[in-house]
């Protein structure tokens, strides 16, 4: 039995088979990136919560350590941010919290990170945005010009019927069909990927303010406590 869409595709003038070629290439190359964007932010967001677990359990140790290679968005920002807090003990006066300065130094490094992080993480959805918004109107250019091919059957039969007809309004649907079953999962993939690409930023976010806040008691610490008065100034 002979599939409506590769009839009307082989049917089809040189104009309607290129659109439908190239609405099914971009549909492959769409689903593709959509699972691949699945893959990649699934194993994301896993490495984020499993790395955040293990910083928690004792953050000082990984301030004054150097691990190994962390995988994952939060391996960035944890090198610039141990990486920056040594730099920042460097020139602080001995015994002294490194200061607020010092401080935004540090969150000024986690920003920039945080912004390459966001970036990787959203490659792959332009692709998205523009199969959803411009799949659409190539299925209604087919739409336009297969009713073209109706009306230009209709004046070389010189009737309406239907054999003079059907050849265009079939290829005017079949495109129309072709652009909405692309444009529809690019708009879902699309908005369900950055529903995750926020949860992920959500932990980067988490991870950044605990860092800071492990960076500055670890800092304060350094400062000695007041030694007790004794002697004669004392006892005045």
């Amino acid at each position: 039995m002979e599939h409506p869409f590769i009839s009307t595709l082989l049917r089809s003038g040189p104009v309607g088979q290129t659109i439908l070629a190239a609405l099914l290439l971009l549909s492959i190359y769409t689903w593709t990136v959509i699972f691949s964007k699945l893959a990649s932010l699934r194993s994301a967001e896993k490495k984020c919560r499993d790395f955040l677990a293990r910083f928690r359990e004792n953050p000082q140790d990984w301030l004054d350590t150097t691990r190994g290679a962390v995988e994952g968005p939060l391996g960035p920002l944890w090198e610039a941010g141990r990486r920056e807090y040594r730099a920042q003990l460097e020139v602080a006066r001995p015994g002294e919290p490194i200061g607020a300065e010092g401080i935004a130094r540090i969150e000024s490094a986690l920003e920039t990170e945080t912004v390459d992080r966001i970036a990787d993480l959203e490659k792959g959805h332009l692709v998205l945005a523009v199969a959803s918004s411009a799949s659409p109107f190539v299925g209604l250019f087919g739409t336009v010009w297969g009713i073209m091919n109706a009306f230009r059957g209709m004046s070389l039969e010189g009737s309406a019927g239907i054999a003079a007809v059907a050849p265009g309004v079939a290829e005017a649907l079949v495109t129309t069909v072709a652009g909405l079953a692309v444009a529809i999962p690019a708009v879902v993939a699309y908005n369900f990927l950055n529903r995750r690409v926020q949860l992920v930023t959500a932990l980067i976010d988490r991870f950044s303010t605990e860092f800071v806040r492990t960076a500055d008691l670890a800092s304060r610490r350094r400062a000695p406590a007041a030694a007790p008065e004794s002697g004669v100034f004392a006892r005045r």
